[in-house]
């Protein structure tokens, strides 16, 4: 998390003073040609914030078999594009397209197992398209911005196929908010997110045929840098 913090500040440090050299007379000063639509590309990481409670799986006669609890939620990577719509002299609405990879470690433990160890570390990746829409308003190269995200799942891989009763049902558009604010320094732009998912996390997860979920909401940081052509 620091490390990744550390070199976005010096991204945004070197691409400061390169927009610098390349627009002598002010990398802020508003252009008469200014679009009022533009696109762009942007990459960037995300971590999660996710700490349900222990969760407890009933087998197909009710009798508690695992218990199961989030230990680590790995970093993730996005790719995508932004559409920037101006609507107003300061307001504009800005929807976009990502392509997603995030990883969640899980501690699991078979309560009726009689030999081995108590718990194990599984893993499941996902990856999945989201489609936020933000709108907003600007002050010169600041960006203030809030809207809603819908995502839809691709593919992935999960250690939890192994254990008896596990599937994965994922049920259509997952819904959600975000929060953020951004800068524009020349033809770059970096975006700081926060937000969340309405549904339960986990709420994807089948055991011996029945819906199972934590008892929590995915918050999630996003960082980016982009390019607007």
């Amino acid at each position: 998390m620091k490390k990744s913090i550390v070199l976005l500040l010096a991204i945004m440090v070197s691409t400061l003073a390169f927009a610098q050299k390349k627009e002598k007379k002010g990398i802020f000063r508003k252009k008469k040609d200014e679009k009022k639509v533009s696109w762009g590309i942007k990459a960037g990481i995300s971590t999660s914030d996710i700490k349900p409670g222990d969760l407890f799986v009933l087998d197909s006669e009710n009798v508690q078999r695992y218990k199961m609890n989030v230990k680590d939620a790995q970093f993730g990577l996005n790719l995508g594009a932004f559409m920037h719509i101006k609507t107003g002299k300061r307001f504009f609405i800005r929807p976009e397209l990502h392509i997603n990879s995030t990883r969640t470690d899980y501690e699991i433990q078979d309560l009726l197992r009689t030999s081995g160890p108590l718990a194990e570390t599984v893993m499941e990746s996902y990856h999945n398209i989201t489609f936020p829409v933000n709108m907003g308003v600007k002050f010169g190269p600041l960006r203030l911005q809030g809207g809603a995200i819908g995502g839809l799942h691709l593919a992935g891989r999960s250690d939890l196929k192994d254990y008896d009763g596990y599937a994965q049902n994922f049920k259509g558009m997952d819904l959600g908010w975000q929060l953020g604010i951004g800068l524009d320094i020349w033809k770059f732009n970096f975006d700081w997110k926060y937000g969340g998912d309405f549904s339960k996390y986990g709420n994807h997860m089948e055991f011996f045929n029945k819906d199972i979920a934590f008892n929590g909401n995915e918050k999630q940081m996003k960082f980016a840098v982009g390019w607007t052509f």
